[in-house]
């Protein structure tokens, strides 16, 4: 009966990896200021230093020439700069979720500017219209077009001048605004940050799987038969005693070009979808030559049952279209014996979030009726009844 482990953040999190969205920024945020690359000068900057500290040997030697390419590119990119100021972001789904309002909000912004300026008349070039009004006077838009540098701002005197560069021009004429020119100013922009992240996991994540201090793998999932993960990272394969490949779904670190790092769709009710493609994440996978294939790896109605556990993923609807394949799947396979979706939780606590997104996804009917029939369900990571689930007990008697 094929086991099937579906893992995200909250698995590298629970090996006391600093994968988190806040130990990203915060980290990279000291990097500039700090004078010797030292284990605690890194990794002090990370909310959870403290388990870092206990899960792993202090004896690293990073990468200089990383650190000296991270630290031009975070005084270079747009994006990262931007996230830097955005300090309520908690979490990768926020991140997301912000990428998603500042494409809505120039792209408008921008359209709102082109109608009101060039369907009345043309400007020559070198005449640009300095008023703070266009944009009614709002000064969120004004300060996110003059971060990615779309316009220039005076603050203190209250200039706005619109960048020629984006203008299309002709016959000595400003004639319309280049769009176009603007999405690849955010896409290079967006490519520089990726990179930005690649080298933070491969420069900060990847020498700690080698300085462990509990030298014995976890054995928890020596069990399971395939392994797909929304993580960037080798941790299954390093950390557990399974020898299974792990599929990809959002690429690998190591190879920024095939890093899945975006939104999820173009987002409803906004006008020339075209410009938000790039940032999408089905694109960048396709784009990328990514693993994007997830279930149809797993011969459906071939085993007499079918285990699905799900740990440290949000369930988020960010992931939706991954959530509702495991669920179809399930729902597909009626004549096997055991059909189960487990999932796997750090307390009683979180089982309520977990509980509510796929209220959001799936609808009550489904949720309810698939928890009743005992098909669903959610198990702490350090039950016996997880083990029940992994079948650690039959596995232990053979072994042992």
């Amino acid at each position: 009966m094929p086991k099937i482990l579906i893992t995200g953040n909250g698995f590298d999190l629970s090996f006391g990896l600093p994968t988190s969205y806040k130990d990203f920024i915060s980290i990279l945020s000291c990097l500039e200021s700090i004078e010797s690359n030292t284990f605690d000068n890194i990794y002090k900057n990370s909310l959870t230093y403290q388990k870092i500290s206990l899960c792993y040997n202090n004896d690293i030697s990073f990468n200089e020439e990383n650190i000296d390419k991270l630290k031009t590119l975070l005084q270079q990119n747009l994006w990262f700069k931007f996230f830097k100021s955005e300090l309520e972001i908690e979490s990768w789904i926020d991140f997301e979720t912000k990428i998603e309002y500042v494409l809505k909000l120039i792209f408008s912004s921008v359209k709102n500017f082109q109608e009101k300026i060039f369907d009345l008349n043309p400007l020559k070039i070198g005449q640009v219209r300095n008023e703070s009004t266009i944009f009614n006077n709002n000064i969120e838009i004004i300060e996110v077009l003059n971060f990615f540098k779309i316009i220039d701002w005076d603050s203190l005197i209250g200039e706005l001048k619109f960048k020629e560069e984006f203008f299309v021009q002709k016959y000595g004429y400003n004639i319309n605004v280049n769009t176009e020119k603007i999405v690849e100013r955010l896409y290079i922009e967006f490519l520089g940050f990726r990179e930005i992240f690649n080298l933070y996991f491969t420069t900060f994540i990847t020498p700690l799987y080698e300085k462990s201090i509990n030298k014995s793998l976890d054995e928890r999932f020596k069990t399971i038969n395939n392994h797909f993960t929304f993580n960037y990272t080798p941790t299954f394969n390093k950390m557990c005693d399974n020898t299974v490949s792990t599929n990809y779904l959002h690429g690998t670190i190591g190879d920024s070009t095939n890093l899945v790092l975006g939104i999820n769709d173009i987002p409803d009710n906004v006008i020339n979808k075209i410009h938000y493609i790039p940032f999408t994440k089905y694109f960048q996978k396709l784009n990328g030559n990514t693993d994007f294939h997830f279930l149809n790896k797993i011969e459906k109605n071939s085993f007499s049952g079918y285990q699905f556990f799900f740990y440290g993923h949000s369930l988020d609807i960010s992931d939706q279209e991954y959530i509702n394949e495991v669920f179809d799947f399930i729902d597909e396979v009626k004549t096997s014996e055991i059909r189960k979706i487990i999932i796997i939780i750090h307390n009683i606590e979180s089982k309520a979030k977990l509980l509510i997104n796929l209220f959001n996804i799936r609808g009550k009917e489904d949720i309810v009726t698939k928890m009743r029939e005992n098909i669903l369900k959610f198990v702490l990571v350090d039950s016996e009844d997880l083990n029940y689930e992994l079948d650690l007990k039959i596995y232990r008697s053979i072994t042992f």
